[in-house]
């Protein structure tokens, strides 16, 4: 891999830096829990948002609307389109601590 430096002391590499983020991923047709990478410091939002139409989900649980885990994969690539919710699994704490309907 070859490092560049510009006259200011920037560095430019050929290797993208991107970070591993866990997610649950709700679709139309069922449940996904996997991976997915976003570049280092970049909100998951922004990199679902300025993503093509397919993303890819590595070591992915492919769960049905049964909720029975019905594949194991090392790779699924999931369309936008089909994504009703996506919850980074870092934020699942807040979620389980929820109380539904209690004020």
């Amino acid at each position: 891999m070859a490092t560049r430096y510009d006259e200011k002391g920037k560095f430019f590499t050929d290797k993208i830096s991107k970070e591993q983020v866990p997610v649950i991923i709700q679709t139309t047709y069922g449940r996904i829990e996997g991976f997915i990478y976003v570049m280092a410091g970049a909100r998951l939002k922004d990199e679902i948002n300025n993503a093509e139409q397919f993303i890819a989900v590595t070591n992915a649980k492919i769960y049905n609307m049964k909720d029975e885990c019905t594949y194991l994969t090392h790779f699924v690539s999931v369309n936008r389109d089909h994504i009703v919710w996506l919850l980074p699994q870092a934020e699942i704490q807040e979620v389980l601590g929820c109380k539904g309907g209690e004020d």
